[in-house]
């Protein structure tokens, strides 16, 4: 069982894991095409991306190691994913369709680096959009340790009273 206060560091550590990867798409548009300083940036985020998926599915990994059956998915997991993939998506999505226009404008309005403003403020929306969903899944893991502590409790009072 982990603590709350690691639930929760996890809860915002995802979410703003999740705006870092989608800002720094954007942000890194300022850089030459096909430069190392690009690609650079691209092979960073998705190395966090996949560290942070190894560190959160380490538990079902140890378990296809030891050859044990995989444990269905948690109903708030499922949903912290689908929220966390749609939210990232959209966000995406969003700015590149609107990045040309909107890069040329604000570099009219003297900004230098347009794409690491809009890397910033998109990269801030996405982390703010997925925050909620990292948090309601740390708040339920957080139940369901003390639901399991709860229980591991009443099960040492019936030994206990069994055995005196």
């Amino acid at each position: 069982m982990a603590s709350a206060t690691s639930h929760r560091a996890r809860a915002v550590t995802s979410a703003a894991l999740d705006g870092l990867v989608v800002g720094a798409a954007e942000a890194a548009l300022e850089l030459p095409a096909r430069s190392r300083g690009r690609a650079g940036v691209y092979l960073a985020s998705g190395a966090a991306v996949a560290v942070e998926t190894v560190v959160r599915e380490l538990p079902a990994l140890r378990r296809a190691v030891r050859g044990l059956p995989a444990l269905p998915d948690e109903p708030h997991d499922r949903a912290a994913r689908v929220h966390q993939a749609l939210a990232t998506t959209g966000w995406g999505l969003l700015v590149t369709a609107v990045d040309g226009p909107l890069a040329r404008a604000l570099r009219r309005r003297g900004h230098a680096r347009p794409h690491l403003l809009l890397g910033a403020a998109v990269g801030l929306a996405t982390a703010a959009t997925t925050v909620p969903a990292w948090w309601r899944r740390a708040t339920a893991l957080i139940t369901a340790d003390r639901v399991a502590a709860g229980l591991d409790d009443e099960l040492a009072e019936l030994i206990r009273q069994s055995s005196g």
